[in-house]
């Protein structure tokens, strides 16, 4: 019977021998994660660019119809469809491809739960990563990547995060406690600014500010805008470690930022989101934490790749929980709060 087992690449169904050789150190796992997870991911950014998947949002379709509406050649098409079945993405019956229920929820343009924004920001990475070699050289980067940002850069990493936004909101507003009667919320670092809007839209009286760059800011406007909260959300534009943040707030959100700042950029900001808050008032962070040892392998690998692409994209890394906790200082009852998500910290520091 076939085994379900999680790689630090993908996921994949490994029958009972295979998951033997695995522990046994005789399945060869690096020529997994150097050639076939990597060979896939860019391929897979690629087809959800091409429409691959869009292609197949109204039923299924043969290999020539979807080589016809993406542009692909079908001998390459049908080797990444066919290993799409492996990743659960795709099933083939009778000569047609069609999406599974996972593939629909993921991976089409307009679902609740689309990543295809977010696949698309990776797609950008896969471009970058072609420097490694200088930044593992030096451990920083010649300069960070968003020095080179057009707009339409912005856009997509906007889009993107929001993408991931709304996966995390079932999980993390919920464990969220908005003290009762409050007022106004403070977002830096918003971006799309989709939490804000959630817990305005669910707190009768809530009135939220965002702050960011002044080029996300325009797209956070737009958003506002979209959601038709304009008056209950204001937008503010400038740098995060220098704008001043406006006073008597009770509830500020630092939604991952934090690895993104060195820890002296953190210890000021995160001084200046408690000063932000009225007594009582709660600082609630989010953030990809390294994990210790006793944690599950996914929750300790997700932190540490993501560290490692922000040590060479931008020269920042991943932090661990007790960091966090220290740069919070005078702040009373810091603790983590518990998210059924590897990798994910959400912590909470009251004023």
């Amino acid at each position: 019977m076939p085994l379900l087992i999680c790689s630090p690449s993908m996921i994949l169904r490994l029958t009972l021998l295979e998951r033997l050789l695995h522990r046994a150190g005789r399945l060869p796992s690096p020529i997994m994660d150097s050639f076939g997870s990597v060979l896939f991911g860019r391929v897979f950014a690629v087809a959800v660019r091409r429409g691959v998947f869009e292609s197949l949002r109204t039923g299924p379709r043969t290999l020539a119809e979807v080589s016809l509406a993406s542009g692909l050649a079908p001998d390459a098409l049908m080797l990444f469809l066919e290993s799409s079945t492996v990743g659960g993405y795709v099933r083939s019956r009778k000569g047609r491809y069609e999406l599974t229920s996972g593939g629909r929820a993921w991976l089409l343009r307009g679902s609740p739960s689309s990543l295809v924004s977010l696949i698309g920001y990776f797609e950008t990475l896969h471009q970058r990563w072609g420097n490694l070699d200088q930044s593992l050289e030096r451990g920083t980067p010649a300069q960070p990547y968003y020095a080179k940002f057009q707009a339409e850069d912005w856009r997509l990493y906007v889009y993107a995060m929001r993408d991931l936004a709304r996966f995390l909101i079932p999980y993390i507003l919920p464990r969220i406690g908005i003290p009762d009667g409050a007022h106004s919320l403070l977002d830096i670092g918003g971006s799309h600014g989709l939490y804000t809007f959630e817990c305005v839209r669910r707190v009768p009286g809530l009135q939220g500010t965002v702050i960011d760059f002044p080029a996300v800011t325009s797209l956070t406007e737009e958003l506002v805008r979209e959601h038709q909260l304009d008056g209950r959300v204001s937008v503010l534009a400038g740098d995060l470690r220098e704008i001043p943040y406006p006073s008597g707030q009770d509830v500020v959100f630092l939604f991952n930022v934090v690895h993104g700042l060195s820890p002296e950029e953190n210890q000021q900001v995160i001084r200046r989101a408690l000063e932000a808050l009225k007594a009582g008032g709660k600082l609630f962070i989010l953030e990809q934490c390294l994990e210790n040892r006793r944690r599950s392998p996914l929750a300790r690998f997700l932190p540490l790749m993501v560290g490692l692409n922000l040590l060479l994209e931008i020269g920042a890394r991943a932090y661990a929980v007790e960091e966090i906790g220290q740069w919070c200082g005078p702040a009373r009852a810091f603790r983590r709060i518990r998210i059924p998500l590897p990798g994910l910290a959400l912590m909470e520091a009251e004023r």
